[in-house]
C-alpha cells in the first residue's frame, strides 16, 4: 500500500471521530451518503410511506449527531452497526407513536408500542421482525459498496463479465457471445470478479461493524 492510499484509508477511518464536530460539513455529508438508503430502506419495510421513512431517515441522523460524542467502540459493549439500530428502532417506534393511531397497521397496535416500548414488535410487510430487516439491510449494502469498489478496481471486460452473470443472471452462452468471448473466459472473469467483492466485502463489513468507512 502507497503512502497516498495509507494517508486515504487513516482519512476514511477517522469519520466518526470527525463527525464529533458538528460544522464538519463534509464529514456528515459522507455520513448521509454511506447511510441513508439503508436507514430509508428499513423504515420503508416497517410499513412507512416515502415521506414518513425520510423523517425517521433525518430524525435519526439528528439523533446520532447528538449522541455521537459518547460513541466509543467497544467490541464488548457491541458494534457501531448495533449502536446505529438501536438509534433507528426508537426513532421507527417513536414515529409509530406519534402517527399511526390503526391497530391494523403494519401489523401493530398502539397498545403493542406502549407496551413493549420495543420496534421489533412491529412485523414487516414480508413477515420478517425489524432486526431482520436492518440485518437484511445492512447486508445488501455492505454487498453494494463492495461492488462499487471493485467495479472502480477491476479490468472493465472482467466485471462486465460479473455484471452480466452474477447481476442481471444472464445465461453464460448468451455473455460470451455478446462479449466475444468463449465460456472458459466467462467462467474465470467470473470467478475472478465474484472472489474480489467477497473479499471486499469482508473487508467493509469489518470496519462498517467499528464504525469507520472504507
Amino acid at each position: 500500500m502507497s503512502l497516498t492510499e495509507e494517508l486515504s484509508l487513516q482519512t476514511r477511518r477517522s469519520l466518526l471521530s470527525r463527525l464529533r464536530d458538528l460544522e464538519d460539513r463534509e464529514s456528515w455529508q459522507t455520513f448521509f451518503d454511506l447511510y441513508w438508503r439503508l436507514l430509508y430502506n428499513v423504515a420503508r419495510r416497517a410499513g412507512l410511506d416515502d415521506v414518513d421513512a425520510q423523517d425517521v431517515v433525518q430524525d435519526t441522523v439528528m439523533a446520532v449527531a447528538r449522541e455521537i460524542p459518547q460513541f466509543h467502540y467497544d467490541p464488548e459493549r457491541g458494534s457501531f452497526k448495533q449502536w446505529l439500530f438501536r438509534i433507528l428502532r426508537r426513532r421507527v417506534s417513536d414515529h409509530f407513536r406519534r402517527h399511526y393511531r390503526q391497530p391494523a397497521h403494519a401489523g401493530i397496535s398502539p397498545e403493542m408500542l406502549e407496551e413493549t416500548g420495543d420496534a421489533d414488535a412491529i412485523v414487516m410487510r414480508d413477515g420478517v421482525s425489524l432486526s431482520d430487516a436492518w440485518n437484511q439491510e445492512w447486508e445488501r449494502s455492505v454487498l453494494d459498496a463492495a461492488i462499487a469498489q471493485v467495479r472502480a478496481q477491476a479490468n472493465p471486460k472482467h466485471f462486465q463479465v460479473f455484471d452480466y452473470c452474477v447481476l442481471k443472471e444472464w445465461p453464460v452462452a448468451k455473455v460470451a457471445s455478446t462479449l466475444g468471448m468463449n465460456a472458459a473466459q466467462v467462467y474465470l472473469a467470473r470467478h475472478r470478479v465474484s472472489q474480489a467483492v467477497k473479499r471486499a466485502a469482508r473487508r467493509i463489513e469489518v470496519e462498517w461493524m467499528k464504525g469507520r468507512v472504507v
